[in-house]
């Protein structure tokens, strides 16, 4: 008889933040599976301190949490500071161990313990969960994403090293993770919900400017790892064209998009926007846009939105930001400076692939495929 599971899934971000892999894998799990979504505590965002259901089998709850990614640069260097003083991360991981005893307590008596863990500073946490299996879903460079106080790292490597499984998203992040001391790494991108995309089913939305005028667009947060100065040179090379920022920003580059769009009548940014929203979104774009700057992270990443677009039917350009940039084929220009992403966001315009081909490359990194092969990393036997 498969046992049943109780899974405490320690992410990066709120659940009602952008709706990604966490929420997406998440909600895929079998039905007598359940979870207790443990996110961080976010300055802005309800928290919430008794676990509440936010989805059938799925309870929220909010964990006190160092802040290092904060959007605040203030507040990103007070925590920091914080997690470079010995006293008071003891007494953090102190609240966390407390709030994991009785959290556990109210776990079904017969089923096991599985941890998911998207965030490694929750890591003690673990310590007083006593968990039957721990699975580490490594998204993103960790110490990559933002500064980690060193004395910080070690917790890092550790859940490497006992972590029964060990998933990341890219083959840079398997070498990461192999340098940290995992084993042997299983390497599952991410994905898109596709029929979400799908234009025979999703009317575009209306988005900002002339009607007539061809939409470039991208869809993510929009931080340092942007390059709004590709974006500039882009709306100055193709005046014609709207370009369409949609996500959220930190301050410092929402001040760079202020003084973007005051130089540029052609770029508009939406701000954050629902997931319910996106897939009308995309459907506007005559090209979805991946402007990143090559940096340690960026190198790791996978973008979800290269799968949004396609899955919407839209052609992507990208920069050559990670090497594995070559392998999506078809479903991407890929451009090695400005003048070569400008060329081929024209070259986009005036000759995109076909729908079909865009659609099928979507089909084959479905979430509910993904999940199905997450799943069987985290629930299987053999994990």
């Amino acid at each position: 008889m498969r046992p049943v599971w109780d899974v405490v899934w320690l992410s990066d971000i709120p659940w009602s933040s952008l709706w990604q892999r966490p929420q997406q894998l998440a909600t895929r799990f079998p039905d007598d599976v359940r979870i207790l979504f443990v996110e961080p505590w976010t300055l802005g965002a309800p928290a919430a301190w008794r676990p509440r259901e936010v989805a059938p089998r799925i309870e929220r709850v909010t964990i006190p949490f160092l802040p290092l990614h904060a959007r605040s640069p203030g507040l990103r260097r007070v925590a920091y500071r914080l997690g470079s003083w010995r006293a008071a991360t003891s007494a953090l991981f102190a609240a966390q161990g407390a709030l994991a005893r009785h959290w556990r307590r109210r776990g079904r008596p017969n089923a096991r313990r599985l941890a998911v863990v998207q965030n490694f500073l929750a890591t003690p946490f673990l310590d007083s969960w006593k968990a039957d299996r721990i699975v580490y879903d490594m998204i993103d460079a960790p110490l990559h994403f933002a500064p980690v106080p060193p004395r910080l790292v070690p917790h890092w490597e550790r859940l490497l090293s006992v972590a029964d499984r060990v998933v990341v998203t890219s083959g840079p992040l398997a070498s990461l993770a192999r340098a940290g001391g995992a084993a042997d790494p299983c390497l599952i991108g991410n994905g898109v919900d596709a029929a979400r995309f799908d234009p025979a089913r999703v009317e575009p939305a209306v988005l900002p400017g002339p009607s007539h005028a061809p939409v470039l667009g991208y869809v993510g947060s929009l931080h340092s790892w942007v390059d709004l100065d590709l974006v500039g040179a882009l709306a100055a090379a193709i005046p014609d064209a709207r370009i369409a920022l949609i996500g959220p920003a930190p301050p410092e580059t929402a001040s760079a998009l202020d003084r973007l769009i005051a130089s540029r009548p052609n770029v508009h940014w939406l701000g954050p926007r629902p997931y319910d929203d996106v897939p009308s979104i995309v459907r506007a774009f005559r090209v979805g846009l991946i402007p990143f700057r090559r940096t340690p992270l960026t190198e790791a990443v996978n973008p979800v939105k290269l799968y949004e677009y396609a899955a919407a039917g839209v052609p992507t350009v990208s920069t050559r930001f990670s090497d594995e940039v070559d392998g999506w084929g078809k479903a991407a220009r890929v451009a090695g400076d400005t003048e070569a992403f400008i060329g081929a966001c024209r070259a986009a315009l005036a000759s995109p692939p076909s729908t079909d081909t865009l659609r099928a490359f979507a089909r084959r990194h479905d979430w509910d495929a993904i999940a199905g092969r997450f799943r069987d990393v985290c629930l299987g036997e053999s994990a």
